[in-house]
């Protein structure tokens, strides 16, 4: 159907319209006098520079950080020492209040304190010297000390965690009824422990709590119970703590693929398994 005279008008202008919304832009930026921003060689020399000084300001401000230790000017006792006494010989606020927290139990010799976990061994080699202790008995006796009947301190009994029921380990000082079922949980899941630190991988159970019944308990070399990793299933490896479903899925996909495992080190060859978490969970895992 033509169109009429006054139609063709009309898409006429209706196309000149449209072209004009198209190019305004493109001629406007034509027509733009911005300036494109350029930096010449010696500004970027300059800011090169500036960046030098200024990396060398940081690893200047960091090595100010660095704490300085003092000696004692004396023979002194440990479990005499004040906090501001402490803090003068450079420890931090919060090393100072965790030393302070031991010394309150009595401090007996140099190794109590070396176990500390927060106290630098740079401050110890300077102060060993000059540390003096005093007599057992009079750290172990005071006027709060439980006594029995014949006025005598009672013997103190180490606990085993390794074999320990939750009501024995109710009589570690600081282990009530949360600790001790969580300690024996912990144990169970592991199939034994290997060492007292994996004590601090129960929750809210820190280096500190762990060092405030150090002298209460021990550690036995039991049986632990292992995982055969030529039978085992996932849900079976993913079940231990140290073991989540991605490696213990490898574990077991390239038994399948690759047939039984001679060795137990020959999940190494899984990309997933690092020499650090392969020493971790080697001695709960086995071949029969």
């Amino acid at each position: 159907m033509p169109l009429s005279k006054r139609n063709r008008r009309n898409l006429l202008l209706l196309l000149v319209i449209l072209g004009a919304i198209v190019l305004t832009p493109r001629i406007l930026l034509n027509f733009s006098s911005s300036p494109k921003p350029v930096i010449s060689f010696e500004e970027f020399k300059e800011y090169e520079k500036q960046f030098e000084v200024n990396k060398k300001a940081k690893t200047n401000f960091k090595k100010k950080e660095k704490r300085f230790f003092k000696r004692l000017e004396k023979k002194t006792d440990p479990n005499l020492l004040s906090k501001q006494d402490w803090i003068n010989l450079g420890l931090s606020q919060k090393q100072t209040n965790i030393v302070l927290k031991f010394s309150e139990r009595g401090l007996r010799s140099n190794q109590d304190l070396k176990k500390i976990f927060v106290f630098p061994e740079e401050l110890f080699n300077l102060i060993k010297d000059s540390l003096i202790y005093p007599e057992k008995s009079e750290i172990n006796r005071s006027d709060n000390y439980p006594k029995d009947l014949n006025d005598e301190v009672k013997e103190k009994v180490l606990v085993d965690i390794n074999t320990a029921d939750s009501v024995t380990l109710k009589t570690i000082p600081g282990i009530g009824p949360f600790y001790a079922g969580k300690i024996v949980q912990h144990r169970i899941d592991l199939g034994g422990f290997i060492s007292l630190n994996q004590l601090t991988e129960i929750w809210k159970f820190d280096e500190v709590k762990l060092e405030s019944i150090s002298e209460y308990i021990y550690l036995s070399k039991v049986k632990l119970a292992k995982l055969d990793i030529n039978k085992v299933s996932i849900d079976e490896l993913v079940r231990h703590p140290y073991i989540n479903y991605k490696i213990g899925n490898s574990i077991v996909k390239m038994r399948e693929v690759n047939g039984k495992y001679l060795q137990v080190n020959e999940i190494l060859k899984s990309k997933l398994i690092t020499r650090e978490i392969f020493n971790k969970i080697e001695p709960y895992l086995t071949i029969e």
